[in-house]
């Protein structure tokens, strides 16, 4: 390998000397085991990011999802063109390995996470604007593509170093709880801000409400990036990187190839039905954006609670029990309900679905990102981050593109009429659904120090159910 200290980056002037150069928090277990100025500050940013990361949920929510949809169908979007804005932010995830190149050669992580989140950002005006833009209605829809694509390309960079830089601030076995608590508050401050949008949609004309939307959007992130610069950093080393090392490094660690293979499967098939489970709710189902907004409440509020306990569990069983759970409910119970609402004409499985959701992805969301962190070792963890969002990023984008002929192929095969009317959504809903449940088969071969196995927890939560109390209580 090619990794030559040459100089590390100007400490914290917050700390004192000797404490800003030693070892970074992450590498010791909890904050009582740091220096008292290393610990106030890292629990300082540790507040911090929880603000930050509320802001900048509102904006991706209020960027993605229905709000992006419904400005996409307003503009005269395809199919191919729907599946097509759900999935090119996972192709933008190959300038992953770019943002980790720079910030090994300038040794500082932090102005440049403030650059690419300020460029991903403010290019939302541009979306905002596009009504004035002399830009022919026929190609309104390839354009907003086109912008969710640039913008997306900063918007990896960005979080592959914030990954790796909140990778060095939050002690190991803090992390499944405090990523638990930000994941639900994350997702409770989200919900508000999709509710606000949901009803406003319904209620003022396109596209002047779209555009309102994006408009508070951008502001709103401009506030989280002020926020990244009053968090503690704590100093690297700038190294000479020869630009394949970034790709052949983490490729030659065994248990982070085993890690990238499940994490790159699992973004695959859940691709495959992502990018239309909006549109399957809002064409298929008819349901308002005021209901989509209901379900994404629904989600956030049961996630605020669900990833708290969580989170605490993974930290005393470890993350792969928790994320076998996690994508097996995701497999079964989302899909089952998305189908069984189209079939019954029931709304009530879509609420159901909603607390599924927070169910599974409580448990994936922190799981999958602290299992990222334990196969990643903490020298060069940037690259080993950075490689992770890039395979997984291609992975998710080919499900993403192959979503749109394999529903389009089901299409061709179902004809209406029938007792039960099965559509080209519920096949590829069920297609998908199977596929996520398998995904504990990759998972199992994937090393984690210290984990439980997924029959042991499951037999101690049902023991804990018979009376001995709930396992993740301390």
């Amino acid at each position: 390998m090619r990794w030559l200290p040459r100089r590390r980056s100007p400490p914290d002037p917050a700390l004192p000397t000797s404490a800003a150069e030693g070892p970074p928090p992450g590498a010791l277990e909890t904050a009582e085991d740091l220096d008292p100025a290393v610990a106030a500050a890292v629990k300082r940013t540790m507040r911090l990011s929880l603000l930050e990361g509320s802001l900048t949920q509102s904006f991706l929510n209020w960027t993605s999802g229905s709000v992006l949809i419904g400005y996409m169908l307003h503009v005269g979007a395809s199919t191919a063109e729907i599946a097509l804005v759900g999935s090119v932010p996972l192709l933008a995830q190959v300038a992953s390995p770019g943002a980790a190149w720079l910030a090994a050669v300038l040794g500082r992580r932090k102005p440049l996470i403030v650059a690419l989140a300020l460029v991903s950002r403010v290019t939302w005006l541009l979306a905002a604007a596009l009504p004035a833009l002399p830009i022919s209605p026929d190609f309104r829809s390839t354009f907003l593509v086109a912008l969710v694509l640039l913008s997306s390309v900063f918007l990896a960079g960005n979080g592959t170093l914030w990954a790796a830089w909140m990778g060095d601030v939050v002690p190991s076995k803090q992390r499944g709880r405090y990523f638990g608590l930000r994941t639900g508050l994350t997702g409770l401050v989200g919900m508000v801000a999709s509710l606000g949008a949901g009803a406003w949609l319904d209620r003022v004309a396109a596209p002047i409400s779209f555009q309102v939307v994006l408009l508070v959007a951008v502001a709103t992130a401009l506030v989280g990036i002020w926020i990244y610069t009053l968090q503690y950093d704590p100093p690297t080393v700038r190294q000479k990187v020869r630009w394949r090392d970034v790709f052949v490094v983490p490729l030659r660690d065994p248990g982070f190839r085993k890690f990238l293979l499940f994490a790159m499967y699992w973004t695959f098939v859940v691709f495959l039905a992502a990018p239309f489970v909006f549109p399957y709710f809002l064409d298929q189902l008819g349901l308002t954006f005021t209901q989509v907004a209901i379900w994404t409440t629904i989600a956030a509020t049961s996630a605020l609670v669900t990833s708290l306990l969580w989170g605490r569990l993974a930290d005393r069983v470890g993350n792969k029990a928790v994320l076998a759970i996690g994508t097996f409910i995701a497999g079964i119970a989302l899909p089952g309900n998305w189908i069984m609402a189209g079939v019954t004409g029931n709304v009530a499985f879509i609420w159901a679905s909603a607390v599924f959701d927070a169910l599974a992805w409580g448990a994936i969301g922190p799981a999958i990102f602290n299992l990222a962190l334990v196969a990643a070792p903490q020298a060069n963890r940037v690259v080993f981050i950075a490689m992770y969002s890039f395979a997984t990023g291609i992975a998710g984008f080919v499900g993403g593109v192959l979503a749109a002929p394999i529903l389009l192929g089901f299409d061709a095969l179902t004809s209406p009429g029938g007792a039960v009317d099965i559509t080209a959504y519920y096949l590829l809903f069920a297609l998908s659904g199977v596929m996520r449940a398998s995904a504990w088969i990759l998972l199992r071969r994937v090393p984690e120090t210290n984990a439980w196995r997924t029959r042991e927890l499951l037999r101690s939560m049902r023991t804990g159910w018979k009376g001995a109390g709930f396992p993740w209580r301390s």
